[in-house]
């Protein structure tokens, strides 16, 4: 098998002239994911590259390999020399260039001793799985491929280069890494491979949150998410890794879903674009809160999940913060989670939805709604489209948008400092004010205006100074402003 080399960038060419007279060769993802793209055409050679990522590596030291680069005037950045890394950027575009290398002990399951080595063939022996232990060679285009990875590409099954166990025992993380490539691949893991995985999995405990967090976020940019999931549940490794999400597996729901909480929860994952890996992360926590909210309901003769969107709005937030995500983050995914069950009626007045859209905050309308379309879709007893009140919601959320309507505080044509024109010292007073003065505005968004305000707040400003306190309105229940408690009866799309 052999790559057309009219197809490598003349940066990666001009690298191998210098790096040169010895043999510079294409290893990692691009070679793997070029061959994915050429199957099942038998064609034996690789017309396509699929990929940005060329990564190189050679059998120069990296201090020569910055020396070369450096003078021929290549901008050159020692990114991991102990390990024999060295980047080598080209209007903007980073170039990785690795040392030969064999790994020796790993201290803590991560961590290697490096020693530099000589040939191409060491340097692929130390590589993780098959289909990753491949290179191309620069001067004839021929693919070398050791341990027929090629072939396991071609079955789609995912393989450890040697020993399974010595290669988890190298970095912990590979365990995880088996189960991303294999959903990638909508593959399999190698029997031998596979049993290491289930007899290891404890060990996937000693590898930090953020490495996990990043292999979770890679495999959420795939197109189907929902078999590498599956595979880290069939292997063991979900439970130490998500065991929110392991605990749904066998629970099964009620007479308006096709699935149990957890394949549910997959396949809504599916159903969100593969462009948006952290709204499928948001997806992947939304029902959650299933397991421990189920129980049975006499009148009804069914199971219920009532409130499950708070206990999975607390359970999201403490997987986050496991998982090291932002506090921004954070935010954004709770307040979807927390809001996904609202009563999108077809006939959902203005206010309620300038109410709502306030609780959930206008910049997480995309999340919610992608989470909201997928999560219907993820029913596969719901065969009637999209919900009819997304569409009036929408055209709500349109005339809300062009009319700019407040829907904070910030929103308001006053602030604070109009109050400490009036009088009042900065305290819990100003909130009170001005969260007051938002409520009357967002049911009535012509009272936005400065002279109303002012007047307004002087009322108020008036009887704190008066009586210490001011009256708030108490606002009449209102149908629209009601979760989607009996979504399911209603609507068969939660």
């Amino acid at each position: 098998m052999r790559l057309n080399l009219s197809l490598v960038p003349s940066p990666v060419q001009i690298m191998r002239d210098l790096l040169g007279p010895e043999k510079t060769y294409v290893v990692g993802g691009i070679l793997r994911d070029s061959l994915l793209a050429s199957f099942p055409t038998p064609m034996q050679t690789i017309e396509v590259v699929k990929g940005n990522d060329w990564d190189l590596a050679t059998p120069i030291r990296p201090r020569e390999v910055l020396s070369r680069l450096r003078k021929a005037g290549i901008t050159a950045v020692p990114i991991g020399i102990e390990h024999g890394t060295v980047a080598a950027i080209f209007s903007g575009v980073q170039y990785e260039i690795t040392t030969f290398r064999n790994d020796l002990e790993y201290r803590d399951g991560r961590h290697p001793i490096v020693q530099f080595a000589d040939s191409i063939e060491e340097d692929l022996k130390r590589r993780d799985f098959t289909v990753n232990a491949l290179a191309l060679d620069l001067e004839s285009g021929e693919l070398i491929d050791l341990f027929n990875g090629i072939e396991d590409l071609r079955a789609r099954q995912i393989r450890t280069v040697g020993d399974p166990e010595c290669r988890f025992r190298e970095d912990y993380l590979r365990m995880l890494r088996a189960a991303r490539f294999a959903g990638k691949l909508h593959g399999t893991i190698e029997t031998v491979t596979f049993l290491a995985i289930r007899k290891n999995a404890p060990w996937i405990r000693h590898v930090s949150a953020e490495r996990i967090r990043e292999e979770i976020l890679k495999l959420l940019a795939y197109e189907k998410p929902s078999h590498g999931f599956e595979l880290m549940h069939e292997c063991g490794l979900l439970h130490y890794v998500l065991p929110e999400l392991e605990a749904g597996f066998g629970v099964l729901q009620n007479r308006f879903h096709s699935h149990d909480v957890a394949r549910h929860i997959l396949l809504s994952v599916d159903a969100v674009s593969h462009k948006y890996p952290f709204y499928r992360f948001v997806t992947l926590l939304h029902d959650l809160g299933k397991v421990p909210a189920k129980r049975f309901l006499e009148r009804k003769g069914d199971y219920v999940f009532y409130s499950h969107q708070y206990i999975s709005k607390r359970m999201g937030k403490q997987i986050m913060r496991r998982l090291r995500f932002s506090n921004k983050e954070i935010e954004q995914s709770t307040s979807i989670v927390e809001n996904h069950m609202y009563n999108l009626k077809p006939d959902l007045s203005q206010s309620a939805t300038r109410r709502f859209l306030r609780k959930l905050g206008r910049e997480n309308v995309d999340g919610f709604l992608r989470m909201r379309m997928a999560d219907r879709k993820g029913n596969l007893l719901n065969n009637e489209g999209y919900e009819k009140g997304i569409f009036h919601f929408l055209r709500n959320l349109r005339k809300i948008d062009r009319d700019e309507d407040a829907l904070k505080v910030r929103d308001l044509k006053i602030s604070g400092y109009d109050l400490i024109e009036m009088g009042l010292k900065p305290g819990p007073i100003f909130s009170t004010i001005l969260d007051q003065l938002l409520e009357e505005v967002l049911d009535d968004p012509s009272l936005n205006d400065r002279a109303w305000l002012l007047a307004r707040a002087n009322e108020f400003a008036a009887e704190f100074k008066q009586t210490g306190k001011i009256t708030v309105t108490e606002r009449a229940a209102n149908r629209d402003d009601d979760e989607d408690e009996e979504g399911e009866e209603n609507d068969q799309s939660q």
